[in-house]
C-alpha cells in the first residue's frame, strides 16, 4: 500500500483487538490485490445515549487505481466490543467482495465484447418483405431485416450494395446486426 492506513473511533474508545484485526483484514487485501493506493477506516457509535443494545458502523474507503471504493456496515447487538469485531469483519466482507468483482474487470473477464465489424454484399433481398441476405467476405451467408439499418437507408438499397454489420448468433442461425451501408 502507498499509504499508511488510518483507522478513526468516533464516540467510542479504541478497542486494540479491533484495531488489530482491522490490520489482518488490510494486509490480506493486499495479498489479493497489492496496487492499493491507501485505507481509511472509521468506526463509529451513536452518541451515548443509551447503555446496550447499541449500533455500530464501519465505514471503510479503499483507494485503488481508478474509481475508490467505499463500503458501510452497520452491527446492532449487545456488547460494543463485540459489535465492533463484527461490523468489521462484516464491512471487509463486502469489501472484499467489491474488490474481487473490480479486480475481475481489471482482467477483462467481465468486459462486454462486441462481435468484429464484417462486410458483405446483398445476395437476396426482399424489400416489400424487409429482410435478406448478405453473403459476408468470407463467403457465410447472413440473414438481416429492415430494422437493423438506419432509419431511410431500407429505400436506397439494392442487389449488389456492400454493407458494414456486425454477425450475431440466432436460433436459426447467424443474422446481422448494425447494419449500414458502405
Amino acid at each position: 500500500m502507498q499509504r499508511s492506513p488510518v483507522i478513526s473511533w468516533k464516540n467510542l474508545d479504541p478497542a486494540p483487538a479491533v484495531e488489530a484485526r482491522i490490520h489482518e483484514r488490510i494486509a490480506a487485501l493486499e495479498r489479493f490485490f497489492p496496487n492499493l493506493i491507501g485505507c481509511r477506516v472509521v468506526v463509529c457509535a451513536p452518541q451515548r445515549r443509551k447503555v446496550s443494545g447499541r449500533e455500530i458502523d464501519v465505514r471503510i474507503h479503499l483507494e485503488v487505481p481508478g474509481p475508490d471504493i467505499d463500503i458501510a456496515r452497520s452491527i446492532h447487538q449487545g456488547q460494543a466490543g463485540d459489535d465492533a469485531l463484527l461490523a468489521v469483519n462484516a464491512a471487509f466482507a463486502a469489501l472484499e467482495q467489491r474488490l474481487k468483482e473490480y479486480h475481475r474487470r481489471l482482467d477483462g473477464k467481465e468486459v462486454k465484447h462486441h462481435p468484429p465489424l464484417l462486410h458483405g454484399e446483398i445476395v437476396e433481398f426482399e424489400p416489400e418483405l424487409g429482410w435478406g441476405f448478405l453473403r459476408a467476405d468470407d463467403g457465410r451467408e447472413v440473414y438481416f431485416q429492415k430494422d437493423a439499418l438506419g432509419e431511410g437507408a431500407w429505400e436506397t438499397l439494392a442487389l449488389g450494395d456492400r454493407l458494414r454489420f456486425r454477425e450475431m448468433e440466432g436460433e436459426k442461425g447467424p443474422f446481422a446486426v448494425d447494419v449500414t451501408v458502405v
